[in-house]
């Protein structure tokens, strides 16, 4: 184990930004199926501590969590990834329709079971573009689904105690499964 999480490191490393140092975390976590699952990490090494407790009380309280897999499992391509509600943090991208690097690419974000909370932006001529574009059942937050986060869950309330920013609170789009340093 100690050979790949060093292997997957140092893949992800190849791609970072300049200033930017990696940490593989390996985490525990409850599937949808309540199993116990052993999932992997790559975040920045600001945020390793955080995601660590963070993922260790979730685990605790039985939090579901589908999968936690880095992202070069999908062969580093965000929408499979989150097409297979992966859990994940470090994607080396820019933002969606810009040039500017995302937090992912620098190891501070993190997106949990995205499937079911997809990331939600009004285009110009009105449209919505969903992010995966399956999340389009689970955009719309007032109806009671499985594993939607909210500000009463348990992921939120962690995430928001260790200092991160909740993408489901910004103005300009909603990205329900984002939580950023």
């Amino acid at each position: 184990m100690m050979i790949l999480l060093g292997w997957l490191l140092a893949e992800a490393v190849a791609a970072q930004p300049e200033g930017v140092r990696l940490d593989t975390l390996q985490v525990s976590y409850v599937d949808f199926q309540g199993q116990t699952q052993q999932g992997i990490i790559i975040c920045n090494t600001t945020i390793a501590q955080d995601l660590s407790e963070i993922f260790q009380k979730l685990y605790e309280a039985k939090y579901p969590i589908e999968r936690i897999r880095p992202i070069s499992d999908y062969a580093d391509d965000d929408e499979r990834s989150m097409r297979a509600n992966n859990t994940s943090c470090y994607c080396y991208r820019p933002i969606a329709g810009s040039t500017k690097l995302s937090k992912h690419a620098l190891g501070l974000a993190i997106d949990v079971n995205p499937l079911y909370n997809p990331c939600v932006r009004r285009k110009k001529d009105g449209t919505l573009l969903v992010q995966p574009a399956t999340g389009k059942p689970y955009v719309d937050r007032s109806k009671t689904f499985k594993y939607k986060i909210t500000k009463r869950d348990l992921c939120y309330r962690l995430f928001i105690q260790h200092g991160f920013q909740w993408g489901g609170s910004w103005r300009s789009l909603k990205d329900y499964q984002h939580f950023e340093k």
